[in-house]
Order: C-alpha cells, then sequence, then structure tokens
C-alpha cells in the first residue's frame, strides 16, 4: 500500500481495508518515501503488516512477503 494516494491516503485505505470482514486477513506491507516515526506508528496502528520506505531493494519487498504470506 502506498502512503500517497490520490483520494485518501494509504493509512485510511488500511484502516478501510481491515474494517471489512472480507478483507481483513490481508496482510498490507505500507510503502512510502517518508520514514518518520509518527507514520510507521500510524500505519501499524491502522492494520498494516510491515513497513518500507523508498527507494527499497526487490530481495527486501520479497522476504517481506513471503514471510507474511507464510510461503
Amino acid at each position: 500500500m502506498d502512503f500517497n494516494l490520490p483520494d485518501i491516503d494509504g493509512i485510511e485505505t488500511t484502516r478501510r481495508l481491515k474494517a471489512v470482514a472480507s478483507s481483513a486477513d490481508i496482510p498490507v506491507i505500507m510503502i512510502t518515501g517518508q520514514s518518520g516515526k509518527e507514520l510507521v506508528v500510524d500505519s501499524l496502528k491502522a492494520g498494516a503488516s510491515d513497513f518500507l520506505v523508498k527507494p527499497f531493494d526487490k530481495s527486501t519487498l520479497q522476504t517481506k512477503m513471503q514471510k507474511l504470506l507464510g510461503s
């Protein structure tokens, strides 16, 4: 989930995704160019499973995805 979205930010989108029973179990990795502690904390409180700061290494994203998906 990108933090910077056109209409609502990624935190609010994640919050809404997690509020719906059919999508609540979908793991969300927040991706942003910002790394402020408050943004990380707010993302995790909204239901994000993990956090990545751009630019990031492709293998780091793959490792996080495998961990979250149990692969």
